[in-house]
């Protein structure tokens, strides 16, 4: 054998060597995660996974299920249940009630109109010319987690990612390096001049590829993934549903704009190629800073507003958005190691059976009628007091009073409340009924009304909270889109993956406001200010 093959063989060796010791070094986990990523999947249901788990890859939802920490009675701790106080909670560790983000919008007392959560007159959005009112998180009163990683280390880098508003900047926070959205009118990614005055030149690059275009310029029908059409036939049979529908979507964006994106399985895909730029164009997880990423996937919830949880439309969308889900796993691994980033996944507004779903089953159900109801309370106001605009508004479940009028009449609020209280509690559908008087003044510490009480804030919620009888919804044509979406479990998935979560399922109560908590020990930071939860004890220890 010659020298030269020696040294070859040697070399060889060396390199095998060196490359194992490489490769076994990646796979040991950092000191602290390099990258958190938080996923919120609007509408995602519980038992989705199971129902429909021999439609789903092995590298996506079963990914985090099989090698990840499955929580498995995760819920909301709060009743009312949004995209804006949803987010809010998720990412403050605290419930509506103390962060103030009761609802997508309420009823402003000094001017006696709705004002919206995100808006922010003081300033713009950036990436369109537009004269709409600018956005900003400043009505959230409580510091996110993203906050309390600039707080702790102002090099880490905070970035949220959504097709909506609220749910990118709640989740993203005041001190975020960006919070980014889709545009319905032009389709760009957009931001807001509390973040930045201009955006930066990778978000103008990924604008100028018009995804948004390329993703509409199709028709949407069921997915066909080899056998998997059949076995989705058997299973929305069950429901009594069939796997057929056609959507042009060139003519949904002819009649909607870009906003005909967000009832579709390829909004998902949008949001993912962004976020994945994000990652690439911020640097994400390159460095010893712990930099955290949200990114919120909303067309299951987009669907939800018009279909059945069941609907093929919606299954549909699950499948697909599964498989941007492993994509977007495998990027992360490719890119960063998972042994370098942590992963959560959770739902917000956990999607309900519909009248029509329980109806089939002999289940009690129900639409109730909000604008019947407070046409009539009006009128029993006004046989009692005289005409005059004694409620301002209904919205959320919530009817707000004109506090103005009654003090100028002399008359006591504590006194409107109550009769009002009195008035819908008759109605079919209707459960409880509480006014704000009862929830400033009392303690409830469990049971229905606690869970009201935590959605409460003295100073934006209505003057009476309603509750619905389980198995009944609101008539969505009464009601604008942010109507709650009310449910009395609020149970919602939670996933923990990556890192140094280890395979286990947890089956005991956990509350969506522990996720905060569980990550800031991670983290070794503050638990940010406000904060209600616990860290899950069986991640941490």
């Amino acid at each position: 054998m010659s020298k030269r093959f020696v040294s070859l063989l040697f070399a060889i060796l060396v390199f095998t060597i060196q490359f194992s010791i490489a490769q076994n070094a990646r796979k040991i986990p950092s000191e602290k995660p390099k990258l958190v990523v938080g996923i919120v999947v609007d509408h995602l249901r519980a038992d989705y996974f199971f129902r429909y788990s021999n439609l789903l890859g092995d590298g996506g939802f079963k990914r985090l299920m099989n090698q990840g920490t499955y929580c498995k009675n995760a819920k909301f701790s709060y009743l009312y249940s949004q995209t804006g106080p949803d987010h809010a909670s998720i990412f403050t560790g605290t419930p509506p009630a103390f962060h103030g983000i009761i609802s997508n919008g309420w009823y402003n007392r000094l001017s006696g109109k709705l004002e919206f959560a995100k808006d922010d007159s003081d300033t713009r959005l950036v990436g369109i010319e537009s004269k709409e009112k600018g956005s900003s998180p400043k009505k959230l009163l409580a510091a996110t987690l993203g906050d309390e990683i600039k707080l702790f280390n102002s090099h880490s880098r905070v970035v949220g990612v959504a097709l909506n508003c609220e749910s990118s900047m709640f989740s993203a926070g005041h001190a975020a390096d960006g919070a980014y959205w889709m545009d319905d009118l032009s389709g760009k990614f957009i931001t807001s001049s509390y973040y930045q005055d201009t955006l930066y030149n990778w978000v103008k690059e990924f604008n100028e590829k018009k995804f948004a275009d390329f993703y509409l310029n199709r028709v949407w029908t069921p997915f066909n993934g080899g056998n998997k059409a059949s076995v989705s036939n058997k299973l929305l049979g069950k429901v009594g549903l069939n796997n057929e529908f056609f959507y042009d979507l060139n003519k949904e964006k002819r009649e909607h704009g870009y906003k005909a994106i967000k009832t579709t399985p390829f909004g998902n895909m949008l949001v993912k190629d962004f976020a994945i730029s994000a990652i690439i164009n911020e640097n994400l997880g390159k460095d010893d800073d712990s930099d955290f990423l949200s990114v919120t996937f909303s067309c299951l919830g987009e669907k939800n507003r018009d279909l059945s949880p069941f609907a093929p439309e919606m299954l549909d969308n699950f499948i697909r958005l599964d498989q941007e889900l492993e994509h977007f796993l495998s990027f992360l691994d490719e890119q960063i190691g998972m042994e370098n980033v942590l992963v959560f996944l959770t739902a917000d507004e956990s999607a309900n059976y519909t009248p029509e779903n329980l109806a089939e089953q002999n289940i009690p159900n129900g639409y109730f009628s909000s604008y019947n109801a407070i046409a009539l309370l009006k009128s029993y106001f006004n046989i009692i007091y005289g005409n005059g605009k004694w409620i301002l508004g209904y919205d959320s479940q919530q009817v707000y009073l004109n506090h103005q009028l009654i003090e100028d009449s002399k008359l006591s609020i504590t006194v409107l409340q109550e009769k009002a209280v009195d008035f819908l509690i008759q109605f079919s559908g209707v459960a409880t009924t509480t006014s704000a008087n009862s929830l400033v003044k009392s303690n409830y510490t469990h049971g229905i009304l606690q869970k009201v009480q935590r959605s409460f804030s003295q100073k934006r919620s209505g003057d009476i909270m309603l509750t619905l009888e389980p198995g009944w919804m609101h008539k969505i044509k009464d009601e604008r889109d942010e109507i709650a979406q009310y449910s009395y479990t609020n149970q919602v998935p939670l996933f923990w993956y990556g890192w140094k979560i280890k395979r286990s399922v947890i089956s005991r109560s956990i509350y969506i406001e522990d996720i905060v908590p569980t990550i800031s020990s991670f983290l070794n930071i503050s638990i940010p200010s406000g904060c209600d939860g616990n860290p899950i004890e069986e991640l941490v220890n």
